[in-house]
């Protein structure tokens, strides 16, 4: 029996050890401006560019971070929109990034800071438009025709 109450013991200690609190390491911080803009704007169905900017509280650019996109519809049924990207000239990181259908988008960048400084997460939420960039419909010059006098 002594035996038996020892070993219980025992799980006792390693269980609560092993739930007890994790030393907490730096995994988020504040000190991080990210801009985020598109190619072409306002964006529309098919393939653009995301732009993101990253500087500290300086304004000094953050080169070597890791850029990871994730893009969801704003209803549920479409299949997100995953990215991830790690160069960058200046701070700014060109994310290839397609639109698959028109409507409401809620894009989140999640960046891993270089040399374990920590995460930083921004969202940033996009009407799309239904027609693709490339389409006819959004061709800006106009077709003219002439009209010719019947008899």
């Amino acid at each position: 029996m002594k035996i038996y109450t020892t070993f219980l013991l025992g799980l006792l200690i390693t269980i609560i050890t092993a739930c007890g609190r994790q030393p907490d390491n730096p995994t988020t911080t504040t000190d991080v401006d990210i801009s985020v803009s598109v190619e072409p704007d306002p964006p529309s169905m098919g393939e653009s560019m995301l732009i993101v900017t990253l500087n500290d509280n300086d304004g000094n650019a953050i080169d070597g971070a890791t850029l990871k996109v994730h893009g969801d519809m704003d209803h549920a049924g479409m299949a997100p929109v995953d990215r991830e990207v790690s160069t960058s000239t200046n701070g700014e990181y060109r994310v290839p990034f397609e639109w698959t259908m028109g409507g409401g988008w809620i894009v989140t960048i999640s960046v891993q800071l270089p040399n374990n400084g920590g995460k930083v997460e921004k969202t940033v939420n996009y009407f799309v438009e239904a027609v693709s960039s490339g389409s006819i419909i959004n061709q800006h010059g106009r077709a003219t025709e002439e009209a010719t006098p019947s008899n």
